[in-house]
């Protein structure tokens, strides 16, 4: 071997151990690690197989197999978040009553209030509610900002849905936000238990 062909082996191999420092070394990207659900601590890769989601009803977030409700991104969806953000549970479009699994809250309202006006769920469980408006425009909605991103507004003899996993144990009310109809008595409470 050669003095130059030598000097070439040196600055290949001094390359190739400058370039594996550099990866061992480089701050890992939370895309690439998996992420832990503070409420449960199951990991939670923010890429998540298809094949093990699944939207309970067409539009929705997707469920893990864990019972996880995702955004889109494959992250846990943040019940706080704003409604209709990234980071909340998506709501569905129009919906039949066919496309309503039989395992949802099914709830209608009106003028008169919502029926049923309470329901149950277990700490952590995902949730998918349907809302029926038997009359006109309705918006349902939370009290509790630890609920804030669980909000459904339909249109009038529209049927529409959301997942979302059930907060700590307690009851949550719920209510319809459009002015005056909270006042009429279209109020209703999820005891988590």
């Amino acid at each position: 071997m050669t003095k130059k062909n030598t000097t070439w082996v040196i600055v290949i191999v001094v390359v190739l151990v400058v370039l594996g420092l550099i990866l061992l070394t480089a701050p890992k990207t939370p895309e690439a690690n998996p992420e832990e659900n503070q409420e449960t601590g199951e990991q939670v890769t923010a890429e998540q197989n298809p094949a093990e989601t699944e939207a309970l009803i067409p539009g929705t977030s997707p469920v893990s197999k864990g019972g996880k409700v995702l955004t889109a991104e494959g992250k846990p969806a943040d019940n706080t978040a704003l409604p209709g953000s990234p980071e909340a549970p998506k709501q569905s479009g129009a919906l039949t009553q066919e496309e309503i699994p039989e395992e949802a809250v099914k709830i209608s309202v009106s003028s008169s209030g919502f029926s049923p006006n309470e329901f149950t769920a277990r700490p952590g469980s995902a949730v998918t509610i349907s809302i029926t408006s038997e009359d006109m425009t309705h918006v349902f909605k939370f009290d509790d900002p630890a609920l804030q991103a669980v909000a459904i507004g339909m249109g009038g003899k529209q049927t529409r849905a959301i997942t979302f996993n059930a907060p700590e144990a307690g009851d949550y009310t719920f209510y319809c936000d459009v002015p005056g109809h909270r006042d009429r008595g279209e109020i209703g409470v999820m005891h988590v238990k």
